[in-house]
């Protein structure tokens, strides 16, 4: 277990990083009166939210007693199924991580954030920034766990 909570330390490590860029790119959006970016230089801010939100997905994960082999070879960057792993690990999660995590898989599959004109197409895409970093800080929060091996009330 403690190769696992080393490596899901790093993940957790890194995903902060890519949060924190991304904070840093969310204050320089233009956004529509809802708090969704208006235009497709939010690209960038998505790529970066998705990146961070798989590490947190991972590093709650390996800290609940999954291998990184495990994550690679059954998971790999399936936002989706990474969070059914953790449901299924008894963890809930609330209503609005379930949609940002739906929607930003979305953009994930066949690497739309990164190649494809099709992001503009995606229903979730223009989300509420608001909302993904509030979703995010619940993914932080659940990479955390107790003494006793529990995760902390959100």
């Amino acid at each position: 277990m403690t190769d696992n909570i080393v490596m899901a330390s790093k993940f957790r490590l890194i995903a902060v990083n890519f949060w924190e860029s991304a904070k840093k790119l969310d204050t320089l959006l233009e956004k529509r009166d809802d708090g969704s970016p208006a235009k497709l230089t939010a690209i960038p801010f998505y790529f970066l939210v998705s990146h961070a939100a798989e590490l947190f997905l991972k590093s709650a994960l390996l800290k609940r007693g999954y291998t990184e082999k495990e994550l690679k070879d059954h998971y790999g960057h399936n936002l989706n199924s990474l969070l059914k792993a953790l449901e299924a690990k008894g963890v809930t999660v609330t209503p609005a991580t379930v949609e940002v995590i739906d929607g930003l898989q979305e953009l994930n599959e066949n690497h739309v954030l990164r190649y494809d004109l099709r992001i503009v197409q995606s229903k979730k895409y223009w989300t509420s920034t608001n909302k993904i970093h509030s979703v995010l800080e619940e993914l932080l929060l659940l990479t955390k766990i107790s003494s006793q091996g529990k995760s902390p009330e959100l």
